[in-house]
């Protein structure tokens, strides 16, 4: 029997409920779409999980393969697709957090101007810099900014929540806060040269 006849039987008896048979093609045509999904993507658990679901969707819908192009085919749309899902759900997730991260600066930024006498055009510069100082954190940074300044969240929850020490979350607090005051003075010294 030939590859390509071998496939067809094994298709036709997927599509009848045989789940050997689709066990069989998922063997088959695995690697393939794990390279594909893998090109486009780094983590290799998310590279997983789309193959998962590529599969998944693949064996709900296999009834509507028509044989009008490969299966190999067919299961790379269904790849595609799944990654223009994640990606645009990746895209909005990450939205939500810069207006999470915008509401919370504004929120300094009012406190600061409350609480503090000095001259309010300085502090509105300070904390210009600091929001552009903000967004290039690393997300894994920016993530924790936000979840110990704007959420409230102690370092003893955030170590259990990341398998770590509490010394070693504060340690990371503190090289950001370093990094972030050595980012908002060279931002202040750039933006006072061009005043």
């Amino acid at each position: 029997m030939e590859p390509m006849e071998h496939e067809s039987e094994l298709i036709e008896r997927a599509k009848q409920g045989d789940d050997d048979a689709f066990c069989h093609l998922l063997r088959l045509h695995q690697a393939q779409v794990h390279a594909y999904i893998g090109r486009y993507l780094r983590s290799k658990d998310v590279v997983e999980d789309l193959s998962q679901e590529v599969f998944l969707k693949a064996h709900l819908n296999l009834s509507s393969f028509r044989k009008e192009s490969s299966l190999r085919v067919w299961l790379l749309g269904i790849a595609r697709n799944e990654m223009l899902t994640h990606f645009r759900d990746e895209e909005r997730r990450r939205l939500r957090e810069r207006k999470t991260l915008r509401s919370a600066v504004d929120g300094w930024l009012a406190k600061g101007i409350e609480s503090n006498s000095s001259d309010p055009a300085e502090q509105v510069r300070r904390m210009v810099a600091l929001e552009d100082c903000m967004q290039n954190l690393p997300e894994h940074s920016a993530g924790l900014v936000t979840d110990v300044y704007f959420k409230g969240k102690s370092t003893g929850e955030i170590a259990r929540h990341t398998n770590r020490q509490v010394g070693a979350v504060s340690m990371i607090l503190l090289r950001i806060r370093q990094a972030l005051r050595r980012c908002i003075e060279l931002r202040l010294t750039a933006t006072g040269a061009q005043s």
